[in-house]
Parts: C-alpha cells; sequence; structure tokens
C-alpha cells in the first residue's frame, strides 16, 4: 500500500477489518472505556495491516493532553508512602500537570485500579512499589501511556522503573551489624508478594553467610506497627533472641522495639540490636534513635521527572530501570 493511500486509512476501514463497531476502534485508541483485551488486539492489529495512525495515545478528547498524572499506591498507611506523594506532587506541578491520586489497600485489586485509572486519559501514571501483572504489562506496552514503577525493579523496553538498590541495602546492614560485633541475627521480613522485602533479605542474608553467619532467625510482617510487634515475638519463641534484628521496614522496627523493651524487659542496643529502613522523621525521635537505611527519594523523583519529560516532549527513550545506592544513618539503637 502507498504511502499517499495509508494517509486515506479511516476508523471505520480499521472497524470493517477487524469486525467490530468504528465506536469501539474509537474506544481503543482514546481509552476512555474498557475493551476486552483480545478486542484490543484485534483492533490494533487491523490498525496495523493497514497503517492507520490514530491521534496520539496520549491525548485526551479532540487530541489534547489531559494534564493529568496517576499515582496508584496499595499502601499509603506507612509514612514513607506519605513522603513520596509530597515529593511526587511537588514534581507534578513543577511540570505544569495535576495529579490524580488513587490508593488501595489491596494488591489484588491493582489491576482493576489501573484500567479505571486509564479511563480518565490520563497522560501518565506512577505506581509506588507494585509490580505489574502479565496481563497489565501487555496492556500498558499497547494503550503507549508513560508508565513509571516506583520503588520497584522491573525491566521493559515498553516502561521505566527506578529503586533503590534493596539487594546492595541488605548486603550494607549486614556488613555493619558484623562490624560492630554482633553474632547472631534476625530479619523482620514485609510482605513476601513485595519484591523490595524480598530483594532485602536476600542481600542480608547472603552477605551473613559470606561472613559465616548461615543461621538467621526469621518473622514477617505487612510493613504495619503491629505487624512488626508480633513479629518480635514470634521470633522470641523460636528460642534464644539474636543479638541484632534488621527489619523491612521502620515502622516494623519501632513496633518490635517497644515490644523488646516493655513486653520483654530487653535493653536495646545491649540486649538487643535493631536497624530499619527508610530511615523515616520518627527514627530519630528520643523514644526510637534507630539506625536507619535511608533512600535517596529526591534522586528517584529526579530520574522519573526526566522519563516523563523525555516522554511528553517526543524524545526517543526506551525503558529498563535504575538502581540507586542507599545509605545507613546510624543512630543510639545499634
Amino acid at each position: 500500500m502507498s504511502q499517499s493511500n495509508k494517509k486515506s486509512v479511516t476508523s471505520k476501514d480499521v472497524a470493517n477489518l477487524a469486525g467490530v463497531s468504528q465506536a469501539t476502534v474509537s474506544r481503543v485508541f482514546s481509552r476512555r472505556d474498557y475493551v476486552r483485551d483480545d478486542t484490543v488486539e484485534k483492533v490494533m492489529a487491523a490498525a496495523k495491516e493497514l497503517g492507520y495512525k490514530p491521534a496520539s495515545a496520549s491525548k485526551g478528547p479532540g487530541g489534547r493532553e489531559t494534564n493529568l498524572i496517576a499515582v496508584v499506591s496499595l499502601n499509603f498507611v506507612n509514612p514513607f508512602y506519605q513522603t513520596l506523594l509530597i515529593r511526587l506532587s511537588e514534581m507534578v506541578s513543577s511540570m505544569g500537570k495535576q495529579l490524580l491520586f488513587v490508593e488501595s489497600p489491596y494488591e489484588q485489586d491493582l489491576d482493576d485500579i489501573l484500567y479505571r485509572v486509564l479511563q480518565y486519559n490520563v497522560d501518565a501514571v506512577i505506581v509506588l512499589s507494585a509490580a505489574l501483572s502479565v496481563r497489565m504489562s501487555d496492556k500498558f506496552s499497547r494503550v503507549k501511556v508513560p508508565l513509571v514503577l516506583f520503588n520497584c525493579q522491573y525491566d521493559s523496553r515498553y516502561f521505566f522503573s527506578v529503586c533503590s538498590d534493596n539487594v546492595d541495602a541488605g548486603a550494607m546492614v549486614a556488613d555493619y551489624l558484623v562490624s560492630k560485633g554482633y553474632d547472631s541475627f534476625g530479619f523482620i521480613a514485609g510482605k513476601p508478594s513485595r519484591q523490595t522485602s524480598v530483594f532485602r533479605h536476600k542481600g542480608f542474608a547472603d552477605t551473613l553467610a559470606r561472613h559465616g553467619f548461615h543461621k538467621l532467625a526469621m518473622a514477617s510482617g505487612d510493613y504495619s506497627y503491629s505487624s512488626g510487634a508480633k513479629a518480635l515475638l514470634q521470633i522470641f519463641r523460636q528460642g534464644k533472641l539474636p543479638r541484632a534484628i534488621f527489619c523491612a521496614n521502620d515502622l516494623m522496627a519501632f513496633g518490635a522495639m517497644d515490644v523488646a523493651r516493655h513486653k520483654l524487659g530487653l535493653q536495646i542496643p545491649q540486649d538487643v540490636a535493631f536497624v530499619g529502613f527508610d530511615s523515616l522523621e520518627q527514627a530519630q525521635w528520643s523514644s526510637y534513635q534507630l539506625t536507619s537505611v535511608s533512600q535517596p527519594v529526591n534522586e528517584m523523583v529526579e530520574y522519573t521527572q526526566n522519563y516523563l519529560h523525555r516522554k511528553f516532549t517526543g524524545q526517543e527513550t526506551s525503558g529498563g530501570y535504575v538502581l540507586l545506592k542507599t545509605k545507613m544513618i546510624e543512630r543510639t539503637s545499634t
């Protein structure tokens, strides 16, 4: 088919070849309504065969940008995510756009949430600390909406992720505790479905093993204060409490520290030491003084902004991921 003929192809032609209505073709390319995946695939295949070139998929009705950037979170109870939202809100505003915030405590709802978000015809989506299902990964690769997975490591040429190097951070904690002379260790993990906790545990356990420490007391929580308290009691009931415990986030560390002091009558760090993750403002409080791993939030936001700017200005850019170094903030809990 010649280039001149390609220019004359209409949505009606695509509809006829795909065996759907012209309205369905419009819905597929505008993303204003949910369309079944198999229907989307038929329409996209027909459009490719005919050389159909619709208005930019990042535009709203009439070819206008909507100026909305959606931020999706599955855990807004943790103060760390509130900090992230403030930074991202400032970023969105500096780009001349508005932030649409969507939150759910249920991980299994992420696909449904993202489908609804796309109906707002947003210019971009940022997902906090959650990996995509294969289904949604395929969906975003088709609709061409810029996507950033923030605080999550995911390698895809279709979208971008930026994250702390959690394996390296776990290794750093292990090296630090061994250098302080501790000789028995525990780990309070977050949800097993969360990549960040899995990678922190891997770096911690593998590095301890290289130092000759192969036994690691384990318990899991859900990143909340109360789950950290329960996890410490679980480790305590397993036998002798380790001398040093690494927690996958600060909130669980706070709960564990309070149980250690107020229920078990232990002194920190004389009887047991604690290291957290995120270095929340509360970690500086005199009641905690928690040694914690600090994430490079400002740098993560900067990478996100640069990626979205390139997408919005039509520059060639691929996806992939960036891993950033963390740093240890030492306080008196160790």
